[in-house]
């Protein structure tokens, strides 16, 4: 990009090239003041700055008319597109049409969260933005957050305990922890108190990260512990460890909600008052006047509306 000298500005009124453009197009002095609200006075001096600062009579009488000089019409060619672009980037947001849009969009979230959005986030953008594109990312953690910062994705959904201060959170949706297992594999009454789960040995997902670490926190709150006596990486191979362990396994609900059809494990709730998690979309707040990311966020709070609140 080529350097601006900041200095050569001062001698340069914006306004005044709004007035070059009125003129122009009026080819009079008085219409002119008028399409500006402002006297004719104000305008004729305006008039006079221009003729200064182009070393031009840009506007020469010609019987009752006022015409261009030839210089005015090449300055003319150049300052409407200006004016056109500089009222395009002060109001971002008035040209977005999501039907004409073409975008590629990134985006971080698991891989729970990604198999219950994004059918219907992709459903949505083929109906009403065909050329919008995205590409999801399974970050967690301090490395989603840093993914954000550096610009490798726009958009992060999940669940954020701690963010910083370049990011914009947007709460969209609260769940709870559930206990799911197997009752072929291991005895669990009904509605199990959270005594009767922690006696069970468990199943971890490290892929859950955090939802997992607040959940120990809390035990550890309560002079509680649980024991965990494998781990997996992927909460894919959960149903199938449970169906042929006895262990158990606790969960975010967004997770057990994948698992409801299989006919050989069951879900609890986790009895422990006021222990919720909020899922959340994050931003950067360099894109926080974004038409496109304003409409990516819309579309995943119908979906999340539609999705998750109604399963819930």
């Amino acid at each position: 990009m080529d350097d601006i000298y900041h200095g050569d500005f001062r001698r340069l009124d914006l306004n005044l090239l709004v007035a070059f453009d009125a003129l122009i197009q009026e080819r009079s002095v008085s219409r002119a003041a008028a399409r500006l609200y402002v006297g004719q006075p104000a305008m004729s001096h305006a008039l006079g700055r221009l003729r200064e600062l182009f070393g031009d009579e840009l506007l020469f009488r010609s019987g009752t008319a006022m015409e261009p000089t030839r210089r005015a019409l090449e300055i003319a060619a150049r300052v409407r597109p200006l004016l056109q672009e500089a009222l395009a980037v002060t109001a971002p947001g008035q040209g977005f049409s999501p039907a004409k849009a073409r975008a590629h969009v990134k985006l971080a979230m698991s891989d729970p969260l990604e198999a219950i959005l994004l059918p219907g986030l992709i459903g949505r953008l083929r109906e009403r933005a065909p050329g919008i594109t995205l590409a999801v990312q399974p970050l967690a953690g301090p490395a989603l957050l840093d993914a954000l910062d550096v610009g490798q994705v726009a958009l992060a959904v999940g669940f954020f305990p701690q963010v910083r201060d370049t990011h914009l959170v947007t709460p969209l949706h609260d769940v709870t922890l559930e206990c799911l297992h197997a009752p072929q594999q291991i005895a669990l009454p009904a509605n199990p108190s959270l005594d009767e789960i922690l006696a069970c040995p468990h199943l971890h997902t490290t892929y859950i990260g955090e939802f997992a670490g607040l959940f120990d926190n809390t035990l550890k709150q309560l002079g509680k512990s649980r024991s965990i006596v494998a781990r997996t990486a992927s909460p894919l191979a959960i149903p199938f460890v449970l169906a042929q362990t006895p262990l158990v396994a606790v969960l975010p609900g967004i997770v057990t909600r994948l698992f409801r059809d299989h006919s050989r494990l069951r879900i609890d709730p986790v009895p422990i008052d006021g222990l919720m998690f909020s899922i959340s979309l994050v931003r950067h707040r360099r894109d926080r006047h974004s038409p496109l990311l304003d409409f990516i966020e819309q579309q995943l709070h119908e979906v999340v509306e539609e999705t998750l609140k109604s399963a819930f």
